[in-house]
């Protein structure tokens, strides 16, 4: 009896490593590390970002906008530490961070290969991302972004016009000017008068 091509060596070693690839796990993969750091959450990866893992990636990611979301913080993704990162999964990022940031949550990629910077700036599809080179340095700009945010949307503080000593009946620019105390012409009965506001002191 001859044997039939299932029962061939080459066939059994393609089964078995079709069967390997099926059963691999994308932690296996890639592993992640949250953690809460000033104002940001920050998302430490480790092995391989490709295609196989990138379910994985974006669904760790999606978990540290919803934490930061309670917090009022920004999302950090650390990629400083990975052996691999596929540019589909960088454009994955940029993607969902730009819905993330709509509903308010910054996200920040931090990478050391200037390659991947790069050809992420040149991208128009990641080109809005914004890309670090260390977890300090976008700790940073998020503080600064935070603090200029604050200071455009701060009410600005009244000022009371103060009552400079000129001469009497003086005009400024058009107008006529008083000292404290002097009466102002009036329509009929008692004039008013202009009150002194006390200059602030300097020490």
């Amino acid at each position: 009896m001859k044997p039939t091509v299932a029962d061939s060596p080459i066939s059994s070693a393609h089964s078995a490593a079709a069967a390997s690839a099926n059963s691999r796990d994308p932690g296996d993969q890639l592993s992640f590390r949250t953690r809460r750091r000033g104002e940001a959450v920050i998302v430490s990866a480790r092995g391989e970002a490709d295609a196989f893992t990138l379910p994985l990636w974006r669904e760790k990611v999606r978990e540290a906008v919803e934490q930061a979301a309670h917090a009022n913080c920004a999302v950090i993704v650390d990629a400083g530490r990975l052996d691999f990162l596929s540019l589909r999964t960088v454009a994955a990022l940029a993607r969902d961070a730009r819905r993330y940031r709509r509903n308010g949550t910054e996200v920040c990629l931090v990478t050391t290969d200037l390659r991947i910077a790069r050809l992420a700036a040149g991208d128009p599809r990641t080109a809005d991302l914004p890309v670090r080179s260390t977890v300090v340095s976008a700790l940073t700009a998020i503080h600064l972004r935070k603090r200029a945010t604050h200071a455009t949307s701060r009410p600005r503080p009244h000022h009371i016009p103060q009552i400079t000593p000129e001469q009497n009946g003086a005009s400024h620019r058009g107008r006529p000017h008083y000292l404290a105390g002097e009466a102002i012409p009036g329509r009929g009965g008692l004039p008013p008068t202009v009150t002194a506001t006390p200059l602030p002191r300097h020490r």
